[in-house]
């Protein structure tokens, strides 16, 4: 009789178990969405009260003297290129003070991937990054690959160092001095050159900084700024060159993305995956395909190209969507969005490149590479059927550095102590109101290459960034204290003369556009913001490549 009512506890006990088992959650799925200098104001959910009277005086008028599209039609694309998108952030959360961690990408691109401030590793330049890079071991997707996801970034990764020895060798063979540089070596040498492009090299990484052995499973992208959108020759897949890739990246990478995500439904294996598009960075001169581009019919090519190639991304990602549908996984499917800075300016520069159209950043003035709001406050929004039960706008100040934070939280994961990112998963439940970041700094370029260039500067945008002032900016609140450092003489028509360090004072919840400067009537205030960025630059390497005088003006008197 023991025997038998022991032989049934344990079935009831096996039976318990295997219930407890099957009712365990399944772990969400993640897809990390990033578009590359897509503006704020490019993105309609965020101008819903926007009219082109609230676009930039002078990016109109550069508009208007160099392009001359509709005002009218770059509103109303900017509301209809993204229907998918759209539907996604409106039914989660959408963060509408979200800022990237720089202005410009490859720093910006590394506070997400380690959840840091990027000052922290000495990295305040594009140069900065490409010379030292990704850190060993400080990449958070590792702590997502560790929970037994399928991991895969495909797309721009940026992050790390090139393999130098690739380019070495090949000026070996040709008998050139190991010092010739890349980015010259078009004119001097063109038919070496065209080996280095088709070596591979410009979009290569080092094995050390590379994807696969920083928390990735499954690699298809490139290391550099940009990748042209047909006939690739930087695009490399996991280890291996890939020689020429054809097709319309934007459809590729999704391509690549859908196929990691079938394989881990297949295999039962919740996924991570970084989808970081190409679009909309740099110059959009190459006609989007067609499918896309006969949306968009205001008469102007550079309008309606630019809006074909954001519904391309658009179309792409709602491609994903039906997917993940078909699959039964997108309820459970977290889906982040972000851009890793802000738009480029409207208007051409050097005389070939035709910048990013209105409304830009709007309604923040400034752009990609400087500290005007526009430089660093991005879209942002998180959609997740299963844990977010009630959609909203969120106002309270978030970073990018907090997205896989919260993919690690999310699916269980522990967050690492000493990174500064904080997991949104008790926003996107309302499961509390607390303040995550008392207050943000920033540091680095002030530039005008990528958008004020045409009268503003004497300099190009090959070399306008290497005379460009030191920057450092707090927000707290509803405050925004800048430093700029020296102006040089000779750069800046408006200050041909130069001028010495300033610091200004905005409200930017009444006056987003930083048209009046409030120093003078708030002295407390600005010594209060001072100090809270001089205690964290304590904590700021000097700078890997940057020109070290620079540097050391961030501090003022505390060097």
């Amino acid at each position: 009789m023991k025997r038998v009512i022991l032989g049934l506890t344990l079935s009831f006990l096996l039976c318990n178990c295997q219930n407890q088992v099957e009712q365990q959650p399944l772990k969400p799925n993640v897809l990390f969405i990033m578009m590359d200098d897509l503006g704020y104001g490019q993105f309609g959910v965020y101008n819903d009260t926007v009219t082109t009277s609230d676009y930039d005086p002078y990016f109109v008028k550069l508009v208007d003297s160099l392009q001359g599209y509709s005002l009218e039609k770059s509103l109303e694309f900017s509301k209809t290129a993204i229907p998918t998108l759209s539907s996604l952030a409106k039914e989660g959360v959408i963060f509408n003070k979200a800022y990237t961690t720089s202005n410009i990408c490859a720093p910006s691109r590394l506070g997400i991937a380690t959840g840091m401030n990027n000052n922290r590793f000495g990295i305040y330049t594009n140069d900065d990054c490409e010379q030292s890079g990704l850190q060993k071991g400080t990449h958070l997707a590792e702590k997502i690959d560790a929970q037994g996801y399928l991991t895969a970034h495909i797309g721009k990764w940026h992050i790390g160092k090139r393999n130098q020895k690739m380019y070495d060798s090949i000026l070996k063979v040709n008998n050139l001095d190991e010092n010739t540089n890349y980015y010259v070596l078009g004119n001097s040498n063109p038919d070496v050159f065209k080996s280095a492009v088709n070596s591979g090299y410009i979009g290569s990484v080092v094995k050390e900084q590379h994807p696969l052995n920083n928390g990735f499973d499954y690699y298809y992208g490139y290391n550099h700024w940009a990748c042209d959108f047909y006939k690739a020759k930087n695009v490399w897949e996991n280890f291996k060159h890939v020689e020429n890739q054809k097709e319309y990246n934007t459809d590729v990478f999704t391509d690549k993305a859908l196929e990691v995500m079938e394989t881990a439904i297949k295999d039962k294996k919740p996924f991570y995956v970084q989808l970081h598009y190409h679009a909309v960075h740099d110059s959009l001169e190459p006609k989007a395909p067609e499918k896309y581009f006969s949306k968009f019919t205001s008469g102007n090519y550079d309008l309606d190209n630019f809006y074909a190639h954001v519904n391309g991304v658009d179309e792409n990602v709602k491609r994903v969507v039906d997917f993940l549908k078909s699959q039964e996984q997108y309820k459970n499917t977290i889906i982040v969005f972000t851009s890793d800075n802000g738009a480029m300016a409207g208007g051409s520069y050097d005389g070939m490149k035709t910048g990013s159209p209105l409304p830009g950043n709007t309604p923040f003035s400034g752009h990609k590479g400087n500290y005007h709001q526009g430089g660093f406050r991005v879209p942002m929004f998180i959609s997740w059927p299963e844990g977010i039960k009630e959609s909203k706008v969120e106002s309270q100040m978030v970073s990018t550095m907090d997205i896989l934070p919260t993919a690690i939280d999310a699916i269980g994961g522990d967050l690492p102590k000493n990174i500064q990112g904080k997991s949104l998963v008790p926003l996107l439940k309302g499961e509390t109101k607390d303040v995550l970041h008392d207050h943000l700094v920033w540091s680095g370029l002030h530039a005008y290459k990528w958008g004020y260039l045409i009268n503003k500067s004497t300099k190009t945008h090959m070399d306008e960034s290497g005379f460009a002032p030191s920057s450092w900016v707090v927000i707290k609140g509803d405050y925004m204290l800048r430093f700029v450092g020296t102006l040089e003489k000779g750069i800046y028509y408006d200050f041909l003369e130069g001028r010495a360090p300033i610091f200004e004072l905005f409200n930017i919840k009444n006056d987003p556009a930083e048209n009046n400067d409030i120093s003078d009537k708030h002295p407390e205030l600005v010594e209060e913001m001072k100090a809270l960025f001089y205690n964290e630059f304590k904590s700021f390497p000097k700078p890997v490549d940057w020109k070290l005088p620079k540097w050391e003006e961030l501090a003022g008197e505390k060097v």
